[in-house]
This record gives structure tokens, C-alpha cells and sequence, in this order.
């Protein structure tokens, strides 16, 4: 089908959609629940203004049935419980007062996305049960990051009277639905996203009831994928043809016009299931990445969920196996033929090198990337990590120039794509540096909740919080992040260390800093702190010499600063363990007098009150 670039089809389609939803509204299954029409009302009109991929479980809570911006979809099923009556009622409608109705709205499952079918009645049963070649029924293809929208055949041939116009009325429905959605894709980068089809996992066993588990398990590992920023995800119904067929993936890749396609199986032995997942990139067949997981059989909901989120946090993540598979190919393109999404991903890939050159690459890419692509919400959060890493590595000459873009790139984050998880931490991140401790924690839990499931995001938000006193909260999401992700990338190490030594664990903090490939002065710092914590009186004493070779003038106090501030309790614990350590823990007072920024320890300002003049 051609796209439509006719502005009418565009007005056609949004008045029929908005008919079709008061008419559904009116009806005896929807007009005694207001709360019903307000979802259903809401999510249309969401697709059709092209925010479709912000249709998830926490903005709707919040902006539709009103819970805080505390709300954790773990905690509060409300959203999941109210899709399923929506669904429910859309079907009894359907089957009803609605059964004549061209215009056809769903919710397929695992999805809060509407799919819309356009159904010519007059013909359903001349096309009932039309299949393919090979004898299966044709399934439309659907998208899980847009507005869906499937259409029943129309044949052709001499019409009957009166048919002709409501199939002219259906050519305006259509064309419009697909100018909208492919707008929508276009105007949120979807269409340079990586694009991925979940295959129907197989049950290779002998007993049929494991086929359940298997259909659940595909259905929730496409739920968890279709919440990535970095990922286009092909919706369920427009998979579920392969079911119980041997494939092959190229031939997936050429039907659904998918780049990646993950297929897997499930086997049982006694008491023990094992779960094989398989990434292919379709255009030569090759294997991206492969894992295996073996539970207990026992309680089959925590081994579905636990799977599930392994596999979505080994392939959604900026640094998951599909966005490697990506960068992978993109450093053979000449750089004159990089995309906005390209640059973004290497800009990514420099900023975890964490060096001098490598942070000014970084920024040099990621700023690329948001001059072809100003849309482009996670360029600036990764932007506001790679001032973050300049800040802390001592390689900015002005802190609070650096803490200012931080902030400015934050907010245009949040600003860009308010319900990702990783915009929300960015912001936090942003706010923590400049001061904002209130703004801060409010936005790394906002974070957390968008994101329970986002390894990456886990880690970055436990980074954060020892600044804002909350050391055993952090140890708790770092610990979350590699139950998600036990094949984490390099540079979860340091995060990992940071988090262990401010919960107090320093000999895990030690373990997680020696794997650290390029460590740089304030590595070293840290663990010689965790070393005279210990008690380890000659490895105290050589990194606190590595410390002084390679940044004489560093100071612990000084460090806190610039990185927002600490709460007392773990800002008194790093400057006293500087001074066990043999390093400089307090600034004097000649260099701090003319910093109205500057944000003394306690023990700090009481050292330098004891002081001569």
C-alpha cells in the first residue's frame, strides 16, 4: 500500500476514530463506567497524536486512574487489571451492539497499544479462512511501537450497489491510518531503531501442558522487549503464525521486515526446566547471542518472570546483545553515512571506555547524533553521563559549567520522553550534581518505577544514591541489576565497587575495582580507602601512592563537592577512611574562602576551625 500524503485522509481518519470511540462509549458495555471510556478514550487518542510509545503501564496509571508519580507497576497491578476488562468488554461490544461496526479496536495483549482492523463486512465470508501457499490462515502484521492497524481483504471486481462507498469510506480509513502510523514511527526514530520478531518458544518435551508455559513466556519476554527505547518490537499476533513451524530466519526476516529475530525452546527433566534463547540477525542467519537457563520446575510464575527479564535485559538495554550486534555493523560504515541512532550508539560505546579521549569522542558523537536527530531523547542522557564520568575523572576545567549542561541536557531529556526510566535518572543524575538533592531522589524513584526490570538503568540508579544517603537501597538495586544481568559489560565494575564500598561491604567493593581495565586516580582512591578499612596496611599504602603519582592535588572533601555532596554519614566515612589511607581529606581553607559552591564535610570544617589564623 502507498503511503497517503493527503492531508484530508489524515482528517478522515481521526474523525472516524473518535465516532468510533463515543459510539463504543455509549454502549451498554462501556456507558456505566466512566473510568472504562476514560482508557479506552485515552489510549486512541494517544496513538493517533503519534505517542504511542509512551502508551505504558506508568504514565497511564498516573494520568489516567490517578495513582502518584510514586506508582510501582510491581506493587500495583491496577493498570494490567483495567486492560483486561477493557479488552474484555471491547470483545463482548464486538459481539453485540458492535457487530456491524467497520472500525474495529483492540488491545491485544501485552500491549497497551490499540490495534485497529477495518473490517468489510459485506465480504466477511467470502474471505473467511483465506490462507497462504502453505495452507495457514494470514495473519496481519502488527507493531508493538505504533498505532496497529490490521484490514480484512477487499476483493475485487464488480460491487454491488451501495458497496462502492463504504469501500471508498475504508480506502480514506486506511490510507489515513497508515499515514498517521507511519508518521508516528518516523517522528520518534523508530523507523532507524533496530528492528526484532519474538518467535512462539517451543516445548520440546512430551508433556502438552509445558505449551502454556511456552505461549506465556513468548507473550511476556515481547512485553518486556516492546518497553526498549532501543528496540522495535513486532507485536504477538503478527508472530504467532510460526507457531509449531520450522523456520527459517531469514525467510522471518524478509516477511516482517525485521532485522533480528529471537527464537527459543523450553525442556523439562524432572523436576528441573531448562530455557534456550537464541538471537539470529536474518540477513545472513548467523547467531548473535545465545543463553540457556536451568530452574527449579517449582513455582513456575517466578521462573517465567525471572526469564523473562533475563532475556529482556541481555537484548533491550543500550548495551544489550542486539545494540552490540548494531555497533558491530555500524563501524564498518563510513562515517559521512552515519544516522542519528548510529552516532548514538558509538557515542555510547566511547563514554564506557571512560578515558580523556574517549569522553571527548563521546561527547563529539552523541552531539552529532542530536544535530541529525534533535528528537532523539537517549543521545542527551548519554550526554549527560559522559559529563558526569568528565566531572568525576577531574577532566573538566569548570565543575560548574559541566554540572550546568548536565542539567540543560536532563531536562531536554525529560522534556523529549517523560516515561522512560532512563530519562527520568538522567534528570536525577543532573539535579544531584547541581545541588537539587529533593529533585533528585524524586526522580531516580520515578525512575526506578518505569524501569523495575532495566538492568542498566538498576545500576545507574544505585550509582546515584549514596549521595543522597540511601547506601542500603542502592546495595539492593545493584544486586537486582545483576540478578538481570549476571554478563554485565565492563563498566558496571566501578558501580558495582562504589556501591559496596559506600554499603559498607569494602572487600566486594575491592573485588569489583580490580576489574576495572583502565583505572584511573579516583579508583585508586577508593581502594585505598577500602584497603585501610580493612586493615591491609601495604595495599593501602600502594594505591594511596598510585593516587598521588597520578593526581597530586586531589582531596577527598573536594571530591564530595564536586559531585554534588554527600549525606553526612557517607561523606564522614570516605574523608575519615582518606585520612586512615594517608591522603589529603580536607581542603584548606585558602582554597575553598571564594567558593560560595563548595559543600564542607562537618569533621572538615571543624579540622580547619582549629587551625592557626
Amino acid at each position: 500500500m502507498a503511503f497517503s500524503s493527503n492531508p484530508d485522509d489524515s482528517e478522515c481518519d481521526v474523525a472516524a476514530m473518535r465516532a468510533q470511540v463515543r459510539r463504543i462509549s455509549e454502549s451498554a458495555a462501556f456507558k456505566h463506567s466512566e473510568r472504562r471510556q476514560n482508557f479506552l478514550r485515552y489510549i486512541v487518542e494517544e496513538a493517533l497524536a503519534g505517542r504511542a510509545d509512551r502508551l505504558k503501564g506508568y504514565v497511564i496509571a498516573t494520568e489516567v486512574f490517578g495513582r502518584p508519580a510514586s506508582f510501582d507497576p510491581q506493587i500495583d497491578p491496577i493498570v494490567r487489571i483495567e486492560a483486561g476488562r477493557l479488552r474484555d468488554k471491547l470483545h463482548e461490544y464486538y459481539a453485540t451492539e458492535g457487530r456491524a461496526d467497520t472500525i474495529v479496536i483492540d488491545l491485544p495483549k501485552g500491549s497497551y497499544v490499540p490495534a485497529v482492523r477495518i473490517a468489510e463486512r459485506a465480504s466477511a465470508q467470502e474471505h473467511e479462512g483465506d490462507t497462504t501457499a502453505d495452507g495457514h490462515e494470514t495473519p496481519p502484521i502488527t507493531v508493538s511501537n505504533g498505532l496497529d492497524s490490521t484490514t480484512s481483504a477487499v476483493d475485487s471486481g464488480i460491487m454491488q450497489p451501495g458497496r462502492a462507498a463504504v469501500v471508498g469510506g475504508l480506502i480514506c480509513i486506511l490510507l489515513g491510518f497508515w499515514s498517521l502510523w507511519n508518521g508516528a514511527l518516523q517522528r520518534h526514530g523508530v523507523l532507524d531503531r533496530p528492528s526484532l520478531a519474538v518467535l512462539p518458544f517451543e516445548n520440546i518435551g512430551d508433556d502438552s501442558k509445558w505449551n502454556r508455559f511456552a505461549d506465556g513466556l513468548t507473550e511476556d519476554i515481547i512485553a518486556d522487549l516492546a518497553h526498549s527505547r532501543d528496540l522495535i518490537v513486532i507485536a504477538r499476533s503478527s508472530t504467532q503464525r510460526y507457531k509449531a513451524l520450522r523456520t527459517d530466519a531469514r525467510e522471518v526476516g524478509r516477511d516482517l521486515g525485521v532485522k533480528y529475530v529471537l527464537e527459543g525452546s523450553i525442556q523439562t527433566v524432572r523436576e528441573r526446566i531448562r530455557v534456550t534463547a537464541k538471537l539470529i540477525e536474518t540477513k545472513s542467519g548467523s547467531h548473535v547471542w545465545s543463553e540457556r537457563y536451568d530452574r527449579q520446575a517449582g513455582d513456575l510464575f517466578s521462573v517465567q518472570n525471572e526469564v523473562t527479564q533475563s532475556i529482556a535485559a541481555a537484548l533491550g538495554s543500550y548495551s544489550g546483545a542486539v545494540a552490540e550486534a548494531e555497533r558491530r555493523q555500524i563501524r564498518r560504515k563510513p562515517p559521512a553515512s552515519l544516522t542519528a541512532y548510529d552516532s548514538y550508539l558509538l557515542g555510547v560505546e566511547a563514554k564506557h571506555r571512560v578515558t580523556k579521549e574517549s569522553l571527548s569522542e563521546a561527547e563529539a558523537l552523541l552531539t552529532k547524533s542530536i544535530e541529525l536527530d534533535p528528537q532523539l531523547a537517549r543521545a542527551y542522557v548519554a550526554l549527560v553521563d559522559t559529563y558526569w564520568y568528565q566531572i568525576d575523572l577531574g577532566l573538566t576545567g569548570s565543575v560548574a559549567e559541566t554540572a550546568g549542561k548536565m542539567l540543560a541536557a536532563g531536562q531536554k531529556a525529560v522534556a523529549l520522553d517523560p516515561a522512560d526510566g532512563r530519562t527520568r535518572y538522567a534528570l536525577g543524575l543532573a539535579a544531584l550534581y547541581n545541588g537539587k538533592a529533593e529533585v533528585a531522589a524524586t526522580e531516580f524513584k520515578t525512575a526506578e518505577a518505569l524501569a523495575p526490570s532495566d538492568a542498566d538503568t538498576l545500576l545507574t540508579i544505585a550509582w546515584s544514591l549514596p549521595g543522597l544517603g540511601q547506601s542500603d537501597h542502592a546495595v539492593e538495586l545493584a544486586e537486582r541489576a545483576l540478578v538481570l544481568n549476571p554478563h554485565y559489560p565492563d563498566w558496571y565494575n566501578q558501580g558495582l565497587s562504589y556501591v559496596y564500598f559506600f554499603g559498607g561491604h569494602y572487600g566486594k567493593s575491592i573485588d569489583y575495582r580490580l576489574l576495572v581495565k583502565q583505572p584511573s586516580a579516583i579508583d585508586y582512591a577508593y581502594l585505598a580507602i577500602a584497603y585501610a578499612q580493612l586493615g591491609q596496611i601495604e595495599k593501602t599504602a600502594e594505591a594511596a601512592d598510585e593516587v598521588r603519582r597520578r593526581s597530586p592535588s586531589w582531596i577527598a572533601e573536594v571530591y564530595l563537592s564536586e559531585s554534588g555532596g554527600y549525606q553526612d554519614r557517607e561523606a564522614e566515612s570516605f574523608t575519615e577512611g582518606a585520612r586512615r589511607a594517608g591522603l589529603n581529606a580536607c581542603a584548606p581553607a585558602r582554597s575553598i574562602v571564594n567558593d560560595p559552591s563548595f559543600i564542607p564535610v562537618k569533621s572538615c570544617n571543624e579540622w580547619r576551625a582549629k587551625l592557626p589564623g
